[in-house]
C-alpha cells in the first residue's frame, strides 16, 4: 500500500487521466454496440478488471468496487448473451426442424397424391379393360347363341325338307299305287286297240286280195 494519503491519491487521479481514453472508448463502443456485444464486454470486462486491481494496489475501495460493478455487469451480459445465442440456435434448430418436417410433410403429401392419381388411373384401366372384357365376352356370347340358333334353324329346315320330301315320295308312291291299275287298263287297251288295228289292217289285205283276184278271174272270163 502507498504509504502517503497524497500519494495515493495523486496516483488515482494520473490513473483516472490514463484511464479516461479507455473509459471514452467503453462509452463509444455503448453508444454504437448493443449491450450484449462480444466487443464492448470484452472491453468492459478489461476495465474492471483493471479498475479492481489498480483499486486494491492503490487502496481505493472506489475503485474496487467500480470494477467489481464493470466486471459483474459484463459476466451478466455474456451470460445473457450465451442464453441468447443458445436461443437462437434452439430456435433456428427448431426453424430448420419445422422446415424439415414441413418439407417431409409435403413429399408424404405429394407422395400421397401421385399415388391416389396412379391409383385412379389403374382403377380406370382396370375398369375399362372389364369393360371390353365384358363386351367381348357378349359378343361372343351373342355369336354362339347366333350360331347356336342358325344351326338349329338349319337343322329345322333339313328335317322340314327331309318331311317334305318323305311326304312327296309317300304322295308319290300312293299316287302310283292309286293309278297303277288305270295304267294297266290302258296300256291293255292301247295293246288291245293295236291288236284291232293290225287285224283290221291285215283284213283290209285281205279284202284286197280277194277284190284283185275277183277282177283278175273276171278279166279272165271275157
Amino acid at each position: 500500500m502507498i504509504g502517503s494519503s497524497l500519494a495515493q491519491k495523486a496516483l488515482v487521479l494520473e490513473y483516472k487521466v490514463l484511464r479516461a481514453p479507455l473509459g471514452l472508448l467503453d462509452a463509444q463502443l455503448a453508444q454504437r454496440l448493443s449491450s450484449r456485444s462480444r466487443v464492448r464486454l470484452v472491453v468492459e470486462r478489461g476495465l474492471g478488471g483493471l479498475d479492481a486491481r489498480v483499486g486494491r494496489v492503490l487502496g481505493d475501495p472506489a475503485l474496487v468496487r467500480r470494477g467489481a460493478l464493470l466486471d459483474e455487469h459484463a459476466s451478466i451480459a455474456e451470460e445473457a448473451l450465451e442464453q441468447s445465442e443458445r436461443a437462437a440456435e434452439l430456435r433456428q434448430a427448431a426453424e430448420q426442424a419445422e422446415e424439415q418436417a414441413r418439407t417431409e410433410a409435403e413429399e408424404k403429401r405429394t407422395a400421397a397424391q401421385r399415388q391416389e392419381r396412379e391409383r385412379v388411373t389403374r382403377a380406370r384401366r382396370e375398369a375399362k379393360q372389364a369393360e371390353q372384357e365384358a363386351e367381348r365376352q357378349a359378343r361372343e356370347a351373342a355369336a354362339q347363341k347366333k350360331a347356336a340358333a342358325r344351326k338349329r334353324a338349319n337343322a329345322r329346315e333339313q328335317q322340314a325338307k327331309e318331311q317334305r320330301t318323305a311326304a312327296e315320295r309317300k304322295v308319290t308312291a300312293r299316287a302310283q299305287r292309286a293309278t297303277a291299275p288305270a295304267k294297266s287298263a290302258l296300256k291293255e287297251a292301247a295293246n288291245e286297240k293295236s291288236a284291232a288295228s293290225e287285224k283290221r289292217g291285215e283284213a283290209a289285205k285281205v279284202a284286197r286280195l280277194a277284190e284283185a283276184e275277183k277282177k283278175k278271174r273276171q278279166r279272165a272270163r271275157q
